[in-house]
């Protein structure tokens, strides 16, 4: 047998019942289940923690396998080509996202192939972009009707997210029938005007909606606007939405009762879920995701820099934006901070 064999990267340990947490309420007690593990550093690039309970887990693991033994790495365009329009691709490039994260790189993949997810990354990781990809894979501009929804916990969060996915949205099509539909982004988010959106979302509803959990559950209750169209749900901060008692029954009752698993792509994100295997065991058993649920865990935590330079330079109002172009491109070190006038800009 080959020493590369998915049957030797991949072993089945049976895992043992755990205790119920105290500070996690919304956990159930659980059964023994069957938990396949990566055990080998040439299945990945990172510590990648993939959990699969069927034998899909085999295939995964091979086809990962065999894109991983190729010295070449592939860019962002060439993972996303076959699932994400041109548009959408060539509008990351004029932004400048060419080479993919770690957690781009392990998690599109698995995505782009059906599964439900788990994306577990440290912030700034680039998971936002990655359940973004997914989404322009799957919604239809010439459907009216809310086809992505992304959740979050804070406004400032929401607000950031509607961001990236409105400069995703910008991009212009090639085909002059879809050039008339565009990519519509709503964002419901708490302290936000609410009644404007509210006809918004009866007249014409948009592809991609970005909300936080109490502004979304008053117009659903409402019955302002319905679910079933809905293609991809993304729970963004899934740990701290789940800590918090406000918005846990909430979010309870999104995942299980105005939208089923099984018409739906669940892409669960987060830097931190404490006891992971039991995470996902509950997401399985309460159907919060189908269970084919992959865990994607790329966990690397970058060192600080060994020396930070600061450099200061006085100037006048109207020459701050030329000194500071001057000083990017002088030879600065890879880290440091400039203080250009009342600007501070990283280096």
């Amino acid at each position: 047998m080959a020493s590369n064999s998915a049957s030797q990267i991949l072993a089945i340990t049976k895992t043992a019942p755990y205790s119920k947490p105290r500070a996690s309420g919304f956990l159930q007690s659980r059964k023994p289940y069957l938990n396949l593990c990566c055990l080998s550093q040439k299945f990945s690039n990172d510590n990648a923690l993939f959990c699969l309970p069927n034998s899909k887990s085999f295939l995964l693991a091979k086809e990962l396998e065999e894109r991983n033994s190729n010295n070449h790495s592939p860019t962002l365009r060439e993972i996303c080509q076959d699932h994400v329009p041109g548009n959408v691709l060539r509008r990351l490039e004029e932004v400048g996202y060419l080479v993919p994260t770690d957690v781009q790189r392990e998690a599109l993949p698995v995505l782009f192939s059906g599964n439900d997810c788990i994306l577990h990354a440290q912030t700034g990781s680039g998971k936002t972009l990655t359940y973004l990809l997914l989404i322009y894979s799957q919604i239809n501009p010439k459907k009216s009707a809310v086809q992505a929804l992304i959740v979050v916990p804070t406004r400032e969060l929401g607000m950031q997210i509607t961001k990236v996915a409105r400069m995703l949205a910008a991009a212009r099509h090639m085909d002059p029938e879809l050039e008339q539909k565009s990519y519509t982004v709503m964002a419901l988010l708490d302290g936000g005007m609410l009644r404007r959106h509210k006809s918004w979302l009866k007249a014409e509803p948009p592809a991609i909606v970005v909300a936080t959990i109490g502004s979304l559950s008053q117009l659903l209750e409402k019955q302002i606007f319905k679910l079933d169209s809905l293609r991809v749900l993304v729970v963004d901060e899934v740990d701290f939405l789940f800590k918090s008692s406000k918005q846990v029954s909430s979010l309870r009752k999104l995942l299980t009762s105005y939208s089923s698993c099984n018409n739906r792509q669940t892409v669960f994100a987060s830097a931190s879920i404490l006891q992971h295997r039991r995470f996902i065991h509950d997401c399985i058993q309460q159907k919060w995701t189908k269970g084919d649920v992959v865990h994607v865990h790329v966990n690397r935590i970058m060192p600080m820099p060994a020396c930070l330079y600061h450099r200061f330079v006085i100037c006048g109002r109207k020459a701050k934006h030329q000194v500071l172009l001057s000083l990017l491109q002088s030879d600065l070190p890879e880290s440091g901070i400039i203080f250009v006038g009342e600007q501070v800009c990283m280096a």
